[in-house]
């Protein structure tokens, strides 16, 4: 039988962070999610309709 593999998210959902909030202590609204804007960058000029969709919100 083949062994199945997962790719997990790198996206936090809502419910990821009020979990880890609840587990760890905290509060879910002082969540920030540091994002490497580099590599967004490169993503959103890499694929056309990224690409587009950022001019068009920034223009």
């Amino acid at each position: 039988m083949h062994k199945l593999t997962t790719k997990s998210s790198e996206t936090l959902t809502s419910n990821d962070i009020e979990n880890l909030a609840r587990r760890f202590g905290g509060k879910s609204e002082d969540y920030v999610e540091i994002v490497n804007k580099q590599k967004n960058k490169q993503t959103i000029k890499k694929y056309a309709l990224l690409n587009e969709i950022h001019r068009a919100v920034n223009a």
